[in-house]
């Protein structure tokens, strides 16, 4: 029996008040040389998509890691190419071995997919992209409510199994921060759930001109992925991508309250 068949199932809601502050789509494949080595190609690739993405910068592929401070990061020596839309509220980045789409600004999964699948068509034709190794789709849900500013607070927003010792009086009282991360089977894949109680800041970081939210938040940081290796085919994909889309949900859903969820949708 897997998860879907387990978790109450919920049409997903654009919410008024969004908790999502980071949403990425990345797909990983052998190393393609040519895209750190021919610019003419990568100038293919960058007209195929300049409509949407008209700025550009080449900088280093970058690792994430997540720790209690936030997301740490480390520069790998590859280079990578970032391509933006005018807002700066879209990001594609190219390595030599991935293609990703990132965005602080979500809306719905229809928009999202979109723009995925027309990258990813874009990759296909100018590098003959073919094979992928891991596909992954991840959601950074930073959850703020005005009267949850201690741990205790979370009690009546956030599903009691997640909580754990926040639940326990006996020991509630003293944290200061706490921390999970779970490893889940899900259809077509394996999906991380990492959460917990932050008290500060923001684990995505900001932009330099923007400060830093206030407070403490709950952590919902949802990434369902498959690393099995097959051909890149977009329509396979849509439908990956889609199935992750509404697990991500599904658990998102089961992990507050009605209460958080009205407010979240902005009833409240």
């Amino acid at each position: 029996m897997n998860i879907i068949n387990t978790l109450p199932q919920y049409e997903p809601e654009r919410l008024e008040r969004s908790p999502i502050v980071l949403a990425v789509a990345q797909i990983t494949f052998p190393a393609i040389l040519s895209i750190q080595t021919d610019d003419k190609l990568t100038a293919q690739f960058q007209e195929k998509i300049r409509g949407p993405y008209p700025f550009l910068s080449v900088g280093h592929q970058v690792e994430f890691s997540l720790s209690l401070g936030g997301i740490q990061q480390q520069q790998l020596p590859n280079r990578s190419f970032q391509f933006t839309d005018s807002e700066q509220r879209w990001t594609v980045t190219l390595s030599a071995n991935s293609i990703a789409l990132e965005t602080r600004h979500y809306t719905d999964a229809n928009e999202f997919m979109e723009r995925l699948l027309t990258v990813v068509a874009a990759a296909k034709e100018s590098f003959e992209l073919s094979v992928q190794e891991r596909v992954g789709l991840r959601y950074i849900n930073e959850i703020r409510h005005p009267e949850a500013d201690t741990p205790v607070a979370w009690r009546p927003l956030i599903r009691s199994e997640l909580l754990g010792p926040l639940a326990d009086d006996h020991i509630a009282y003293h944290i200061v921060s706490a921390s999970q991360e779970l490893g889940i089977e899900i259809p077509e894949g394996r999906l991380t759930l990492r959460h917990g109680y932050i008290p500060q800041g923001s684990t995505v970081g900001t932009k330099h001109e923007t400060k830093p939210p206030d407070g403490p938040f709950y952590l919902l940081d949802l990434d369902a992925f498959d690393d099995k290796a097959r051909e890149v085919d977009n329509e396979v994909l849509d439908r990956l991508f889609r199935s992750y889309n509404r697990t991500i949900y599904s658990l998102f859903r089961w992990g507050i309250s009605e209460r958080l969820f009205e407010y979240l949708k902005g009833s409240e």
